[in-house]
């Protein structure tokens, strides 16, 4: 009986804990740091954000393993769920489409003759990850593979003058353009 009251109460302290802490990372991280070890500080864990050129190393001057280079979406990184979603704490998002990325975003294709097709519609997300990604402009896929997720890779390798060619937006615009086909 004693000892059910005494996990009683190390399970209601943690509960406290976890709810005073809620969606805020430092606090809980610094929670956790009291009872756990190995628990790595904001410092030691801090992303590498495209462009930085900041390596660490130890004090043997040998190099730490590099963190993949991430892009993040600039509401994500500085915590403003807010911005898109519902709260902070919600998955619901504030507007759909391209109401909600122009909410914050300029409206590039409003003045263009031709408009890609995703765009048009307001899908940015087929293209886009909306909180981070590995590839330029939070790009869900690297450029070409997310270009031949809905081109056909075997017609448009066909064409000559994609010969050899591999970066569809050296000559292409994802987004809308003035010229056919999107052409810059």
């Amino acid at each position: 009986m004693r000892r059910s009251k005494k996990i009683t109460g190390i399970l209601s302290v943690l509960l406290l804990c976890s709810v005073l802490t809620g969606c805020n990372r430092q606090a809980r991280d610094k929670l956790l740091r009291v009872f756990i070890d190995g628990v790595p500080t904001e410092q030691e864990e801090k992303p590498v954000i495209a462009g930085e050129k900041e390596k660490k190393e130890t004090k043997m001057k040998t190099a730490l393993p590099q963190a993949p280079t991430q892009f993040f979406h600039q509401p994500f990184l500085e915590n403003q769920c807010g911005s898109c979603h519902d709260t902070k704490f919600s998955q619901k998002i504030v507007s759909q489409g391209k109401e909600l990325c122009f909410s914050c975003h300029d409206d590039f294709a409003k003045d263009k003759k031709v408009v890609h097709y995703p765009v048009s519609e307001g899908a940015c997300g087929d293209c886009h990850d909306p909180h981070q990604s590995p590839n330029k402009f939070i790009l869900k896929k690297p450029i070409p593979e997310i270009c031949f997720t809905c081109h056909a890779e075997e017609e448009i390798r066909a064409i000559p003058v994609h010969e050899g060619q591999n970066m569809c937006t050296d000559c292409h615009d994802a987004h809308a353009s003035n010229e056919e086909k999107l052409l810059k």
